[in-house]
């Protein structure tokens, strides 16, 4: 993909070397997925992880847009007072802005779980399954308890891989619960799958007193937190990919199924990313009480 506004800068660098994706293949994928994409980052705040020499060089953490940046990319700015300076964070709403993104080797998209019109509400309550190393059925076992808790309290959800060894589990909201109150909230509903099963999910940040358990991170949900996009890239060898699922495919899938070299059109057609670009739409629903008292 090559926009009237896009030109890219040496389309022939690996940015993927073992799985033979360029920058130009990289910037196609996202042309591709664009349709489904945007809709999950339009009006956030967007950090990034940038690797201008591919996976195998250096890779940074990225928030604030760069001065170089066209006149067209659109921003919003947010106070960072640990830093004492403001910082412009790049909103991407069009896939101009996205193939730029491309075009800058941004390997990983992070959007804010809220918009730029209303920093302080949060549109997306998270949970966050971290498995032990090679353990993604633990993941798949624990997403299942989370998903039964989820249908228990009346809440809607999606699922989708981290294109990295978890699982994210999603909940769309309406914008009227704090962050500082969300996380209370995804720490409520930790405990009750805790009580549940204790023996498979603990909320031990630390991963020695984990004891082979899958790690349920509340953190998602807190002042400040991200989220890879869905359809985002890992900047990792395999080009592992984040990817919608249903929650009955859970069990037949495994992290290395979705790859920049193996999500062709057909996997972004199907009825998981169609879900997923239907319920971006709204209408959202609210949180029980159950999970924001206490």
């Amino acid at each position: 993909m090559t926009t009237a506004r896009v030109q890219i800068t040496r389309p022939d660098k690996l940015l993927w070397p073992s799985i033979g994706v360029t920058k130009q293949a990289y910037v196609d994928y996202l042309g591709a997925v664009a349709d489904r994409m945007i809709p999950w980052l339009r009006d956030r705040p967007l950090s990034l992880v940038r690797a201008p020499d591919g996976v195998d060089g250096q890779r940074y953490f990225q928030k604030n847009t760069p001065s170089h940046a066209p006149s067209w990319i659109k921003t919003v700015t947010i106070p960072a007072p640990s830093a004492n300076r403001d910082v412009a964070y790049t909103v991407c709403n069009d896939a101009d802005t996205l193939a730029w993104l491309g075009n800058q080797a941004a390997l990983e998209l992070h959007p804010a779980p809220v918009r730029r019109d209303k920093l302080d509400r949060p549109d997306l309550f998270v949970v966050d399954i971290d498995p032990p190393d090679d353990a993604f059925d633990a993941a798949v076992e624990a997403a299942y308890l989370m998903l039964e808790i989820l249908d228990d309290l009346g809440l809607e959800t999606l699922v989708k891989t981290t294109g990295g060894k978890g699982l994210h589990v999603v909940v769309p909201i309406v914008r009227s619960v704090a962050p500082e109150r969300l996380r209370h909230a995804a720490t409520r509903l930790a405990e009750l799958a805790i009580d549940r099963r204790p023996d498979l999910v603990t909320a031990e940040f630390r991963k020695a007193k984990r004891q082979g358990r899958v790690m349920l991170d509340p953190s998602r949900n807190g002042p400040g937190a991200t989220l890879v996009a869905p359809y985002s890239p890992r900047a990792r060898p395999e080009g592992t990919v984040s990817f919608p699922v249903l929650p009955k495919d859970l069990a037949k899938i495994a992290p290395a199924d979705f790859t920049l070299a193996t999500v062709d059109r057909r996997l972004v057609n199907g009825a998981a990313p169609k879900r997923w670009t239907e319920v971006a739409k709204g209408p959202h629903q609210r949180l029980p009480a159950s999970l924001l008292s206490g």
